[in-house]
């Protein structure tokens, strides 16, 4: 499955249903956000590295099968919203203490991974373009039309076991 299937069936439980992406090589994304989708870390300590300071996060939706977990999130730099993520944890490779943690809707997944010490990789699977006004609703300011990018990217634990499958769009920064 390519992940414009899986970003598709993502968005089915979202509150945006459906999106307008073009997938994009990492060449094609403009400064600064190349820099912030195109690398192998996970986004909450990349967020805030560029912005100076704590993440936080705002819960959208959830919804909850025994196995899997999916929340909708704006994270956040103060008062800016730096990301829309739509998330997939798999909560039978999760830890019972992470997983209480995830649950609790009160931290970025990033922050939870990074402060458990578990060793876990990021893998970008795929880049995307949002044509101007195609991401409804509109979660983040508009500035001038611009298009929007982001990425599909998977978290894998130390034994190749997926955490989790996320969809991470970037609002624009004002220049």
């Amino acid at each position: 499955m390519d992940f414009s299937q899986e970003i598709t069936r993502l968005l089915g439980a979202s509150l945006l249903k459906e999106v307008d992406f073009v997938p994009v090589e990492p060449d094609d994304i403009e400064a600064p956000y190349r820099d912030l989708l195109h690398h192998g870390r996970d986004m909450t300590s990349t967020l805030a590295k560029f912005h100076g300071g704590k993440i936080a996060l705002k819960v959208l939706k959830t919804r909850r099968s025994q196995e899997k977990y999916l929340r909708e999130v704006i994270l956040y730099s103060g008062e800016k919203p730096v990301e829309y993520g739509l998330i997939e944890v798999h909560l039978n490779h999760c830890r019972d203490d992470l997983r209480g943690r995830i649950l609790a809707e009160a931290e970025p997944l990033g922050c939870i991974l990074n402060d458990s010490g578990i060793a876990y990789q990021s893998k970008p699977v795929g880049f995307l373009k949002i044509a101007p006004g195609e991401f409804s609703p509109d979660f983040f300011p508009p500035e001038g039309g611009e298009s929007l990018f982001g990425r599909y990217n998977t978290l894998l634990d130390e034994k190749n076991r997926v955490i989790s499958r996320i969809l991470e769009i970037l609002p624009r920064e004002k220049p």
